[in-house]
């Protein structure tokens, strides 16, 4: 298997803390800029986005939320969805929801216009990002040690992302819950070799 990913993306970050937590090697990840049109990435995914995996088989499995799905088959245990299932899969809906928003203000400011976070769409976006990081800090999912679920594993993620590309944002707010959640599973090694950086 190998892993076709960037080091930015928190869709791909998602996709490989999963894998890692699961056991893979993560020693085939190729590196590369999805806006680069990379041949290969083109030729396996013609979204050219990231997380590509490709099997042994040669089969590309794209989309994080998929590889997720995939994974929980493919390699039951130790299961991300261990626990109250309907608030795991709440609190990594909201989670991702902050993802998305985050990744089309930056794909808006990196792709069209360096101001886009300021028209009504960006601002609309930033919204999302400030209430369901909110939300999140006022109940975080729960991890009690072990293999981190799919909530905790989605909320680190985009807690980090918003470290990396919202240093000194004026609009985010203190979220000492969910620092103290990422505390308790940042030097697990599937989330430390993962961090994200430009």
């Amino acid at each position: 298997m190998r892993i076709l990913s960037n080091t930015t993306s928190p869709y791909a970050r998602i996709a490989r803390i999963a894998l890692a937590e699961k056991g893979f090697d993560l020693s085939g990840t190729r590196m590369l800029n999805p806006w680069a049109d990379d041949a290969e990435m083109l030729g396996l995914n013609p979204a050219s986005r990231v997380p590509t995996i490709i099997t042994d088989a040669g089969l590309p499995i794209t989309e994080s939320l998929l590889i997720l799905l995939w994974l929980e088959r493919k390699v039951p245990e130790p299961s991300l969805l261990d626990g109250p299932l309907d608030r795991i899969v709440s609190q990594a809906g909201r989670a991702m929801g902050v993802i998305d928003a985050m990744v089309a203000i930056m794909i808006g400011v990196l792709q069209m216009d360096p101001h886009w976070g300021e028209t009504r769409v960006g601002l609309r976006r930033r919204r999302s990002i400030v209430t369901g990081l909110r939300a999140l800090d006022a109940d975080p999912p729960g991890h009690a040690g072990g293999v981190p679920d799919i909530a905790v594993l989605t909320t680190v993620v985009a807690l980090d992302y918003l470290r990396l590309r919202f240093p000194d944002a004026h609009w985010v707010e203190p979220l000492p819950a969910l620092d103290a959640l990422r505390a308790k599973v940042g030097d697990r090694p599937a989330y430390a070799a993962t961090r994200p950086y430009l």
